[in-house]
């Protein structure tokens, strides 16, 4: 890869400028205003909030009572999926650590000579949730999603993580998640 110096002041670089920013324009509002409803109806609404969507989008049949996984069906899950599973997930589990750990170490702090501090200061949010898309009611549960924003939180030092995903339609999470 041969990468071309450009001088922000000129034209080029400008062009070059407006190309990338244009890259993150967005073009349709409906989306973010789709999104902006859920979020506040949840905040107001709490689960019910939550157990309408579900209902709407994934499972029909959701209630209350199944929106938590026990201890027990979590020890069930590890003994229902096959070995090799377990194995390539230990491995995907060390790559995403190894990666995200170096995250970590990029916080810094540099005092400019009028005084002004800047920098970057990596630290945890309290807690996060993660949504696990599994498709209409939970056929294709993306463990993915799963390791690829629960791993970095937990290196962060996120204290609280909650997971979301519909349940399949015999009202289980799948044992892969």
């Amino acid at each position: 890869m041969i990468v071309k110096a450009l001088h922000a002041n000129s034209a080029e670089g400008q062009e070059a400028i407006d190309a990338l920013l244009a890259r993150f324009e967005t073009g349709d509002d409906s989306c973010t205003r789709s999104v902006t409803k859920i979020i506040d109806a949840v905040k107001t609404g709490g689960d019910e909030a939550v157990l309408s969507y579900a209902r709407k989008f994934d499972s029909p049949d959701l209630d209350v009572g199944s929106m938590s996984v026990s201890a027990e069906e979590f020890r069930r899950a590890y003994e229902l999926v096959d070995q090799q599973f377990l194995l390539t997930l230990e491995i995907a589990i060390e790559r995403i650590e190894t990666f995200h750990q170096r995250e970590m170490e990029d916080s810094w702090l540099q005092t400019r000579d009028d005084g002004t501090i800047v920098g970057r200061l990596v630290r945890p949010v309290d807690s996060c949730g993660l949504y696990v898309p599994g498709g209409r009611s939970g056929s294709t549960p993306l463990v993915s999603s799963v390791l690829m924003n629960g791993i970095p939180a937990a290196i962060a030092g996120v204290q609280q993580r909650v997971m979301v995903t519909p349940p399949g339609t015999d009202g289980e999470v799948s044992p892969y998640l």
